[in-house]
């Protein structure tokens, strides 16, 4: 029998693309959403409405349950600057409660998302797991806060891996034949930015790139960029890879990284347009390369990401 998992933030981007993967694999699912950024709502799973913060709806939704996917959480870097005592509450106390919950209903596995932002400006590329954590914004600090949080807990007995992604784009087609996307209503991430304002204002709207004088093949910033459903298949091995009281972190990311000249390129070449390109002074603290070094994820979980950069662009597209 494959274990029965609750996925909190499971109606978001993330979380819904997990839910419907884990389902399509043959797991059973229990959703905790509060719905304040995602409807995602598969009806294949059991959804329980709530919150993290909410102590009664977390026992209620772990009930019966194997393992926890942990992706609920604020996850503005703009927003955690102006609000960090928000992102505090959610995003290390609702993991701090939850762990509380887990232990009280016997639920002893957890994988945990987080994120390449605990890492800051690292000088080192590619960064490893090893690399120094010095998140530069709140959404970094409650992040690495909350991994702390996991970590202590692991010396109670629970099994824990921490996942740091780096860019995620993509959509994932389940099953049913349903196209699963993000919710692009406050976007920020590059490739799906882009996309969202020539398709909804033409290729007239301006493109933004943020410096050309970075120490860089072609002066622009370098990132890396995953696709969703490489991501869900790391969730999907991890779960075999749970050990008791021991808290494990891997990074998720493609290993390549790809400066932003080469994905506007890449883009044009996908949609068949110019982009309306536009120089803008570099951005304060925008670091000049974040790349993963992923080969802990290759050699402990077995793991390899397989979606190229024209793939992502091609299937975040597609989910517009």
């Amino acid at each position: 029998m494959k274990p029965r998992l609750l996925i909190t933030g499971g109606a978001g981007y993330i979380g819904s693309v997990l839910t419907a993967y884990f389902i399509d694999n043959g797991h059973e699912v229990v959703i905790l959403d509060d719905l304040t950024t995602g409807s995602a709502i598969d009806v294949r799973a059991s959804f329980i409405n709530g919150s993290i913060l909410d102590k009664p709806k977390l026992l209620n939704a772990l009930n019966k349950v194997d393992a926890v996917i942990h992706c609920a959480a604020k996850s503005l870097v703009e927003e955690s600057v102006s609000n960090p005592k928000q992102y505090s509450q959610v995003n290390t106390a609702g993991t701090h409660l939850l762990l509380e919950a887990m232990i009280e209903s016997g639920v002893d596995k957890i994988i945990f998302s987080s994120t390449a932002a605990v890492y800051g400006d690292s000088s080192v590329q590619p960064i490893s797991e090893n690399a120094d954590v010095n998140p530069i914004n709140p959404y970094g600090q409650s992040k690495f806060a909350a991994e702390q949080v996991i970590s202590e807990f692991s010396s109670k007995g629970i099994a824990a891996i921490t996942f740091r992604y780096f860019n995620v784009a993509g959509s994932y087609k389940n099953s049913k034949g349903e196209l699963l996307t993000e919710n692009h209503q406050d976007e920020t991430h590059l490739i799906p930015k882009i996309l969202k304002s020539t398709i909804e204002n033409g290729l007239d709207s301006k493109v933004e790139i943020y410096g050309n004088d970075f120490p860089t093949k072609d002066g622009s910033c370098v990132r890396d960029y995953l696709h969703v459903q490489d991501l869900a298949h790391a969730h999907l091995l991890a779960i075999d890879k749970l050990e008791g009281g021991v808290s494990k972190v891997f990074n998720l990311g493609s290993g390549v990284g790809y400066s932003v000249f080469e994905v506007l390129s890449e883009i044009e070449k996908v949609m068949g347009v110019k982009l309306n390109k536009v120089l803008s002074p570099t951005r304060a603290g925008d670091p000049a390369v974040l790349l993963a070094a992923i080969d802990k994820a290759k050699n402990e979980l077995g793991w390899k990401p397989k979606a190229s950069l024209t793939e992502i662009i091609t299937s975040s597209w597609q989910g517009m």
